[in-house]
């Protein structure tokens, strides 16, 4: 059977973002699409369809995978885990430099995400072509729902990452299609991510949830999707509405048991699980295991007599050491053994050489070999989660805050921290004491899943809207965001964002770097 060539499909993205060379790779792609998107044979019934949208997810997973780009952007400029990648990388967690070195092609271009654009603008302008006798009765709405889905998010990440970017709304089949555009304000991306999802909520249905496994576009995403989108908008009013959306289908969505809260990375359909991307090797989803933030030191031994050699690793890629743990979490928190597990004895030299403990986080501990009979070629197998619904609990409490109902704000906020084994939240804290409080729960609960940095920049965008900072900023990350080299105004340069890679601004005159990032 012939396959779809990948690369055809996108060809002409490349002279959109500046991308130079593609060679396409069929194992990063879910699955692989069939027939040949260009021939007469393509987009006749829904199984053309399905296997487009399954390429989106498929190119979707590699966006977040290269170069770690999912957990470089929404977790190290935080600060909270460090790595010994050398100083060239460690920088970003130590002083907020956003030049991830040797990780530039995942962290500081954007081609991976506008691939996903592309395909989804395809999606939506073909798929309605398509007579409704050759969809089972409610996929084709469904279908292009997810489509309006991919879009939205793919967007989403592209706005927190870099503000302004190109907005492309119609697909680009050959290169007779290409238009250069320019940089369209984050404001009218928002706007676009709002509107994407709410087609895409309108489109699809509740049973879309368990249809999909939590594993494709649902309902529920699309709601999550609006959810954080309209709190980037400061729109607190709707977040609300979304949140509780989600929230009231306690049929469907549900916390897991402290015990077991862990499960949302490896069990896909657990009910606190909204949109996962999983990562199954079996189906050719896997991503390499080193040298990343899926780099695990715990060893297989526990569960087989097998011993495996070099396990536990002396040290994974990334890890906390004790001093920003025990700061971060209280010894009561249930998290901090459950999200966490030491693996030396702390007679390691590190931290300028001083001793001390480390931990590493075992959200990501799922993993497999693709060649059993050898051991050989590692493979992460945990889901990325990208919402659930403890996040959507803490994105409420924040709502809440924003609106003044403070009284309601802490009693959703200690949802969160009595599962977590703690007391309720002190309530003698000030507004900005209790805010910053907010985002520090929102860090210990969802650590390492990509989220936590794009809370600071939501915050900011809070300040660039004519309010004031609710939160101290040094309270929640480890370098300071109002100044930078030289003294300059990191905030009103912009130096928040991650810088673009020069390929895309080489073959794009239409687009600038980011103020603060020009010349470094």
């Amino acid at each position: 059977m012939k396959k779809i060539n990948i690369s055809k499909l996108i060809l002409s993205i490349f002279l959109l973002t500046g991308t130079g060379v593609f060679v396409s790779c069929e194992k990063e792609l879910e699955n692989i699409l069939k027939n040949d998107t260009y021939s007469d044979a393509f987009w006749k019934n829904q199984s053309d369809v399905e296997g487009a949208i399954n390429g989106t997810y498929g190119l979707f997973r590699n966006a977040l995978n290269n170069n770690q780009a999912f957990f470089v952007w929404g977790d190290t400029p935080i600060g909270n885990l460090v790595t010994n990648d050398g100083t060239l990388h460690s920088d970003i967690f130590t002083r907020g430099w956003l030049i991830p070195y040797y990780r530039e092609g995942g962290t500081l271009n954007w081609v991976n995400w506008y691939k996903i654009i592309n395909l989804a603008n395809l999606i939506i302008e073909k798929t309605p072509t398509i007579p409704d006798d050759k969809f089972v009765e409610g996929q084709k709405n469904n279908l292009i729902g997810q489509a309006y889905f991919m879009r939205g998010l793919a967007y989403f990440y592209l706005t927190r990452v870099w503000g302004d970017v190109p907005m492309q709304l119609k697909a680009t089949e050959s290169g007779s299609d290409v238009e250069l555009l320019g940089a369209t304000p984050s404001t009218e991306i928002l706007n676009l991510i709002m509107e994407d999802a709410q087609k895409a909520s309108s489109l699809m249905t509740w049973e879309s949830v368990e249809k999909s496994e939590r594993r494709r576009a649902n309902k529920g995403s699309a709601l999550a999707l609006l959810a954080h989108a309209s709190a980037f908008q400061n729109d607190y009013q709707k977040t609300l509405l979304y949140t509780d959306s989600l929230i009231n289908q306690t049929a469907r969505f549900s916390l897991m048991s402290a015990d077991n809260v862990t499960d949302v990375f490896s069990d896909n359909v657990a009910k606190e699980n909204i949109f996962v991307i999983t990562q199954k090797d079996s189906e050719n989803e896997s991503a390499a295991h080193t040298g990343n933030i899926f780099t695990t030191s715990v060893s297989f031994s526990t569960t087989s007599s097998i011993t495996y050699p070099g396990f536990p690793f002396t040290v994974p890629n990334y890890y906390i050491d004790k001093s920003r743990l025990d700061r971060l979490y209280s010894n009561e928190d249930k998290r901090k053994s459950k999200f966490f597990l030491k693996f030396d004895d702390g007679t390691v030299t590190v931290d300028n050489n001083a001793r001390t403990e480390r931990f590493q986080l075992t959200k990501y501990a799922n993993f497999t070999f693709k060649n059993a009979a050898t051991l050989g070629d590692l493979r992460a197998e945990s889901n990325i989660v990208i919402f659930r619904l403890a996040d959507i609990l803490l994105l409420k409490s924040e709502a809440l805050f924003q609106l003044g109902r403070i009284n309601d704000s802490r009693a959703t906020l200690n949802i969160i921290r009595e599962r977590a084994g703690l007391g309720p939240v002190d309530a003698t804290l000030n507004d900005r004491a209790y805010y910053t409080e907010i985002l520090k729960e929102r860090q210990r609960e969802l650590i390492g899943e990509g989220h936590n940095y794009f809370d600071i920049v939501r915050n900011i965008w809070k300040k660039n809207s004519a309010q004031q900072f609710q939160f101290n900023p040094s309270d929640l990350i480890s370098w300071s965001l109002t100044l930078g080299d030289g003294g300059s105004d990191r905030l009103a340069l912009k130096g928040y964002y991650f810088p673009i890679e020069n390929s895309n601004l080489n073959s794009n005159r239409l687009i600038t770097q980011i103020p603060y990032w020009m010349g470094k």
